[in-house]
């Protein structure tokens, strides 16, 4: 809690320290002319981050049907469903919990990886996603596959942990 309100009270001093006014000492002709920055300027401003407010298209961005509050609401309630997911497989096994194991851990790590390679790599190798998303569905094939026709997970981790 004090992060979230050390966090809160920077960002709001730093808000206020953006919107302060000019000085009123420059002269008009300087505060007057437009500024145009080179191709170099220009690349440079494309990969530095911005920082918000957004408008609601912004945060939706292209072909999504889910606003980014919401997505971060839905990881929070999936990283803390698996806070009493994880204890309760060691326990309780069977199908239904080898597949909310499965779900849940691989949606954690899927947005957790897809989160890093949009804000690092997507710029750098725009094809980056596209290639994620296609061996993300192949691993979580595969794991859905395993829970059908194998042992499951969670008997599988047991396995794993008798050697």
């Amino acid at each position: 809690m004090a992060t979230v309100s050390l966090l809160r009270n920077c960002s709001r001093g730093s808000r206020l320290l953006l919107h302060m006014q000019p000085l009123t000492s420059a002269s008009p002709s300087v505060v007057s002319k437009p500024f145009t920055a080179s191709s170099a300027l220009a690349t440079i401003e494309y990969f530095r981050a911005r920082r918000g407010p957004f408008t609601p298209e912004e945060k939706r961005g292209k072909g999504h049907l889910i606003t980014a509050s919401t997505h971060w609401k839905v990881e929070r309630i999936v990283a803390l469903g698996m806070v009493g997911i994880m204890p309760a497989a060691l326990f309780i096994q069977g199908s239904t919990m080898d597949h909310l194991l499965t779900t849940f851990v691989y949606l954690h790590g899927f947005w957790g990886i897809d989160g890093v390679l949009k804000d690092y790599l997507v710029k750098f190798v725009p094809w980056v996603g596209k290639l994620w998303y296609l061996l993300a569905i192949i691993g979580f094939a595969g794991l859905v596959n395993f829970n059908f026709n194998d042992v499951g997970v969670c008997k599988a981790i047991q396995m794993l942990w008798s050697l």
